[in-house]
């Protein structure tokens, strides 16, 4: 009895410790953050027409919806992606009308996180509806009425 007690305490002692190792590391991603990192400063340090070109929308505006998002707790940080990538992969394939196997290329990040960084966006936008979205209105401008031989059509 008492050899089996100190094997247990033995091997409780040896055995290593969550809190005491580093996360796992599955590749050397080291150039994909560079890429990442470029790719996201072109975006925030361009000018106001190369950043119209690439997202279709001004710095201006991309930050203030950016923090708008984060204000409101929409879209959150995760572990890898800030929101203004998110927001920014989520500009590119709504602007451009690119696939996510297309937008993965770019922002160096898989299919399927491209997917659920468009998706909580997407979702973000849709609560924001009343405030973004501008229903349409019924009323008809007067320069569009045709005037043809003195009658309105």
């Amino acid at each position: 009895m008492v050899v089996v007690m100190a094997s247990i305490v033995c091997s409780v002692v040896k055995r290593p410790r969550e809190e005491d190792h580093e996360p796992i590391r599955y590749g050397p991603r080291l150039e994909a953050d560079e890429h990442r990192a470029k790719n996201l400063r072109l975006i925030y340090n361009s000018t106001d027409g190369e950043c119209i070109a690439m997202l279709r929308m001004g710095r201006a505006a991309f930050f203030s919806l950016c923090n708008l998002f984060r204000d409101r707790g929409l879209v959150m940080d995760s572990t890898n992606a800030s929101i203004e990538e998110q927001v920014a992969m989520f500009l590119y394939v709504v602007g451009h009308n690119q696939r996510f196997r297309v937008v993965h290329q770019s922002f160096r990040r898989s299919v399927e996180i491209v997917s659920r960084h468009f998706h909580q966006v997407l979702y973000a936008v849709g609560e924001l509806r009343a405030e973004l979205i501008k229903p349409p209105s019924g009323a008809t401008h007067p320069k569009s009425w045709v005037v043809t031989d003195g009658t309105l059509i």
